[in-house]
């Protein structure tokens, strides 16, 4: 069984409010819940791989019915220290763009990678196969992303992701800004 409550504490402590009548809100809510979980921060919710990636039915039952606490944040647990920096942590990487589309590729590459013990090569070749309407663009910065959250890197890997990700950085906020 899961642990809604602390679901809802790590969503508040990301300032992020799920909107249960849309779609893409339960997708950001769905995949962050699982990157959270595989970095360590347990709320007793399992997950499979399915049509949007990793999917916990469990969680969207108790999210609808529990459905004005979690909109409205309104939970009593009390994160640890060390949950509160892994948030702080996943915020960081995140860059706090919680976006459907890098959230849904870092969550099924980890899924593939972590949960299914797949080489990375070939965890980023399935992702290509069961996803492929992602951009180039996006495969590298979820994939990225994920490794930087759940694979540990060394300082030395860090600073090398980080001059890699610049340019890609670059090009997604200019983007962004061509869809608004």
């Amino acid at each position: 069984m899961g642990n809604l409550p602390k679901v809802i504490a790590c969503l508040k402590k990301l300032g992020y409010a799920p909107k249960m009548d849309d779609f893409q809100s339960k997708l950001i809510v769905q995949k962050v819940v699982y990157l959270l979980q595989s970095m360590g921060i347990k709320s007793g919710f399992s997950y499979s791989l399915y049509v949007r990636g990793t999917y916990s039915p469990d969680l969207t039952r108790d999210l609808y019915e529990h459905r004005a606490d979690a909109e409205s944040l309104k939970s009593n647990e009390k994160l640890t220290e060390q949950e509160n920096k892994k948030i702080e942590e996943f915020n960081e990487v995140m860059q706090q763009r919680l976006t459907p589309s890098i959230l849904e590729i870092a969550a099924a590459y980890a899924y593939l990678a972590y949960e299914q013990k797949m080489p990375s090569k070939g965890a980023r070749i399935k992702l290509k196969e069961i996803k492929p309407y992602f951009s180039e663009t996006e495969y590298t910065i979820g994939i990225n992303r994920a490794k930087e959250l759940i694979f540990k890197p060394t300082e030395e890997d860090l600073r090398k992701l980080r001059e890699e990700m610049k340019g890609w950085d670059a090009a997604t906020d200019e983007d962004s800004k061509k869809l608004v």
